[in-house]
C-alpha cells in the first residue's frame, strides 16, 4: 500500500518502530494522527559473557527476536480489528556501537556481536594509544570522538585480530560491516539474497570511521584502523526509505527512517533547536545538546556527533554528547548481585523521606537523606546523625569512566561503608551517581560552550526516567528544572517522525500540535551549598577511580602509606645518609693531608 492511499482504519496511517537495545527488543505500532501506541510486542535480549569484560550477543538470536515482535505485533492488530494494510513504513532505531561482520554470501555472522559496553578491547586501546603517544584525543577534529572501548572501529580491529574466520572473509571479499541498525536492514530486505547495506549518519558518527564535516567514510581514519572501506555499508540521512521488507507480513512495506537511539529520543522530544538538551536514562545515560549546523570540537571529554539528518538533501545537524557508561546497569547490579532492593514507600518513611500524597519523594528528601551536617533526626526506631547513616559514595565504573575523563582502565568503587551502612544507602548513592555523572557532563557542557545561553532546564526520559524519586533527585542535585514527557520511548517516537516524515505521512508542525506527549514538571528548593558539597565529595571519590590502573599487579605495595611502598622512607634517606657519611670522610681526608704538610 502506498503512502497516498487512504486508510480504511479508524486510526488513520500506521507507522511501526523496531527497536533494538541493549537488553531487549520491541516493535511497535503508532497511530500517526496522535502517536498512541495501538500495539507492542518486546523480547528480552540476553548478553553471553565468556570472560569477565566481555558483552556479546548473538545476532541471529536478534534477528529471531525483532522477526517475532514485528510478525506478533501485527497479529496483535488484527486481534484489535485492525488492518494491517494501514501500515505505511517503518523505521528502525537500535543501541549505538554494537558491532556485527557476516557473510554476505550465507548471511551467517562470522563472530558473535560485541556490545557497546565490552571491555575487551582494552588492548586495542591501549596499543593505538601507544602508536599515539597517549594522545587519546589524536583522531577527535575529524570523527569527534576519542579513543575508547565502546566505539566500533576499536571492536572491528579486535574482531580481525581475533577471529580468524573474519580476516579470511574480508580477503576473500565476502565480510560486510555493520552496527544493529544495518544488519536488521540488511535482513528485512532481503539477505543474502537481496539486501540492502545501509546506515544512517547517527550510527556512522559512532564508528569513528565517519568525517563529521562531510558524513562520508574517511579514508584516512579506516587506513588509520587498518580497516577496508569495501566491508562498510553506504551512509543515508535519518529520514529516506531504504528499501523494503522483503517477506513476511509486511511485505513490501517501505523502510523509512533509521537513528540511532540516542539521537532518536532527541528528535522524539522535539530538541530542534540550537541549545536544546535532552537526558535519556536507561542502562547508560546520555545528554545531547543540539548545536544545529555547528560542529564544537569539545575541550571538556564531551562527544561531537551527529544530532539527525532529516532527508537526503536536509541539514546535517550536530550535537555534544555526555555519554555515562552505567546507571540503570548499576542499579540491576546491585539488585541482581548484591540482591539489594529498591526504595519502596515503607523504607523511605522508616529513613524519615518526606513523600507526596501520590507516594513520590518529595524534593527534600536529597536535603534530609544526605546534607552531611550534625543533627539527629528519628528514623521511627533510634535516633542517629544523617552523616552516620547516608555517607555512601558508589562510582559505578565498571567498564571504565566515559565522559568527560575517558579513562578506560578506571574501575568501580564504593566508599563510606560501614557496620552500620544498609542496603537502602547503598542504593540510594547508585541512583545519586546518576546524578552526580550528569552534573559533571553538564559542566563541561558549560565550559565548552561559555557564550551559550545558560541552561535553566533539562528534558529527561528512558526507562529510569519513570521514577518520580530518580528524576526529583536528579532535579535537585543539579539545580535544574526537569521536564518529562509522559513516554518512557521517546527514540521510538523519533524513528516514527523520521519515517512519517519521509513518506509525507507527517510533518514537523502537524507532529509538533497532535503527537507531542504532556510533560510533568520537577522543580528544587534545595540548598546550592548542600549541593556543592555533596558534589565536591563525589568528585574526591571519582579521582580515586580513575587511578584504579596505577595499582600494578607486580607492584600491591602501592597502597601502602598513602601510596608508597614500605621501604620508602629507607630509599628516601640514603641520598642524605651518603652526603653525610662522604662530608665526613672529606674532613678526615682534610685533616691528614694537613698534618702531613700537603695544605
Amino acid at each position: 500500500m502506498s503512502a497516498g492511499n487512504r486508510s480504511r482504519s479508524k486510526f488513520g496511517s500506521l507507522i511501526g518502530v523496531l527497536y533494538a537495545g541493549h537488553t531487549s527488543c520491541k516493535f511497535l505500532i503508532y497511530a500517526t494522527r496522535n502517536a498512541e501506541v495501538l500495539t507492542c510486542h518486546e523480547l528480552p535480549l540476553e548478553p553471553i559473557s565468556p570472560q569477565a569484560g566481555w558483552v556479546e550477543f548473538e545476532p541471529l538470536e536478534i534477528w529471531r527476536a525483532a522477526r517475532t515482535c514485528l510478525e506478533t505485533a501485527v497479529q496483535n492488530l488484527i486481534i484489535l480489528d485492525i488492518n494491517p494494510l494501514d501500515i505505511v513504513a517503518i523505521g528502525v532505531c537500535n543501541q549505538r556501537e554494537t558491532t556485527v561482520i557476516w557473510d554476505r554470501t550465507n548471511g551467517q555472522p562470522l563472530c558473535n556481536a560485541i556490545g557497546w559496553c565490552d571491555t575487551r578491547t582494552s588492548a586495542v586501546v591501549g596499543g593505538i594509544l601507544q602508536r599515539v603517544r597517549g594522545k587519546k584525543n589524536f583522531l577527535k577534529s575529524v570523527c569527534g570522538l576519542p579513543f575508547s572501548n565502546c566505539f566500533s572501529a576499536v571492536k572491528l580491529r579486535w574482531m580481525m585480530e581475533n577471529v580468524e574466520s573474519v580476516q579470511e572473509a574480508i580477503d576473500e571479499d565476502k565480510a560486510l560491516f555493520g552496527t544493529l541498525d544495518c544488519w536488521l536492514i540488511w535482513l528485512l530486505t532481503g539477505g543474502a539474497e537481496a539486501g540492502i547495506h545501509v546506515t544512517d549518519v547517527t550510527n556512522a558518527s559512532r564508528t569513528m570511521l565517519m568525517s563529521l564535516e562531510t558524513c562520508d567514510w574517511d579514508e584516512r581514519l579506516c587506513r588509520f584502523f587498518r580497516i577496508p572501506m569495501k566491508i562498510l555499508p553506504e551512509i543515508r540521512s535519518c529520514s529516506e526509505v531504504y528499501g523494503y521488507i522483503n517477506e513476511g507480513p509486511l511485505a513490501g512495506i517501505p523502510i523509512a527512517s533509521c537513528l540511532g537511539d540516542q539521537q532518536a529520543a532527541l528528535l522524539g522530544q522535539m530538541c530542534l533547536k540550537a541549545g536544546q538538551v535532552n537526558c535519556t536514562i536507561d542502562e547508560g545515560t546520555f545528554i545531547l545538546f543540539n548545536t544545529a549546523q555547528e560542529i564544537i570540537d569539545s575541550d571538556h571529554g564531551l562527544l561531537s556527533t551527529v544530532a539527525y539528518q532529516l532527508g537526503a538533501h536536509g541539514e546535517v545537524f550536530y550535537a555534544l554528547e555526555g555519554a555515562i557508561a552505567h546507571a540503570g546497569s548499576s542499579i540491576n547490579w546491585l539488585k541482581r548481585t548484591l540482591a539489594l532492593e529498591p526504595p519502596t514507600v515503607d523504607t523511605m518513611q522508616t529513613s524519615g523521606v518526606g513523600l507526596l500524597p501520590d507516594g513520590t519523594a518529595t524534593q527534600m528528601m536529597s536535603s534530609i537523606c544526605s546534607t552531611g551536617s550534625p543533627g539527629p533526626y528519628n528514623d521511627g526506631k533510634t535516633v542517629v546523625g544523617r552523616k552516620s547513616r547516608f555517607d555512601v559514595i558508589f562510582v559505578p565504573a565498571f567498564s571504565g569512566y566515559y565522559t568527560p575523563y575517558w579513562r578506560y582502565k578506571a574501575r568501580g568503587m564504593m566508599f563510606g561503608i560501614t557496620l552500620q551502612t544498609t542496603s537502602q544507602q547503598i542504593l540510594l548513592a547508585a541512583y545519586e551517581a546518576i546524578c552526580y555523572q550528569v552534573r559533571e557532563v553538564l559542566e563541561a557542557l558549560a565550559k565548552d560552550c561559555p557564550t551559550w545561553p545558560k541552561l535553566s532546564k533539562l528534558i529527561v526520559g528512558g526507562d529510569l526516567s519513570d521514577q518520580p524519586f530518580l528524576v526529583q533527585l536528579l532535579c535537585d542535585l543539579n539545580g535544574l528544572a526537569i521536564e518529562r514527557p509522559q513516554t518512557s520511548t521517546p527514540a521510538c517516537l523519533g524513528a516514527m517522525l523520521a519515517a512519517g516524515l519521509a513518506t509525507e505521512i507527517l510533518s514537523l508542525d502537524q507532529f509538533r500540535h497532535n503527537c507531542v506527549p504532556p510533560i510533568d514538571i520537577f522543580n528544587t528548593a534545595y540548598n546550592s551549598s548542600q549541593r556543592d558539597m555533596k558534589f565536591r565529595r563525589w568528585k574526591m571519590a571519582v579521582d580515586r577511580c580513575l587511578n584504579f590502573d596505577s595499582v600494578s599487579e607486580n607492584d600491591p605495595v602501592k597502597l601502602v602509606l598513602d601510596g608508597r611502598d614500605p621501604d620508602y622512607y629507607v630509599r628516601s634517606a640514603i641520598p642524605g645518609s651518603l652526603f653525610i657519611v662522604s662530608s665526613f670522610a672529606l674532613i678526615v681526608v682534610s685533616s691528614m693531608l694537613q698534618q702531613n704538610g700537603f695544605v
